[in-house]
């Protein structure tokens, strides 16, 4: 038995050795690495196009702010709108006194037109 036993070890190293050879397992190796380096890859490019995307749409959002900004800056504050306001109801109440004096004077023209109504027809 122990002259067996080295011939026995080699046998057993040589196997090891020359069984993922013929095995192939390797090259299942190497295909299933190819195919995850592939699919990372894929990845980062819809990564790096997707970050395009977002750049592109925030750019975008970024002008539209730009000119509402400039859009509302031409607008009238608060303080603005209230004198308006306050100056608008003034005028409001002005315009309801002439309203008043101007009754008196709309009823002499409505009787002097009937007046010469009368005068031409009778």
């Amino acid at each position: 038995m122990n002259d067996w036993a080295p011939w026995v070890a080699i046998a057993i190293a040589a196997a090891s050795f020359l069984y993922p050879i013929f095995n192939g397992r390797s090259k299942k190796i190497d295909a299933r690495l190819a195919s995850i380096e592939e699919t990372q890859k894929h990845d980062r490019e819809q990564a790096l196009l997707r970050t395009v995307a977002v750049q592109a749409e925030t750019a975008a959002v970024r002008d539209r702010v730009t000119k509402l900004e400039t859009e509302v800056e031409h607008l009238p504050d608060k303080d603005v709108t209230h004198r308006l306001e306050m100056l608008l109801a003034g005028v409001q109440t002005e315009v309801r006194g002439l309203s008043e004096r101007v009754k008196p004077i709309a009823a002499m023209a409505d009787r002097i037109q009937e007046a010469m109504v009368d005068k031409v027809m009778g």
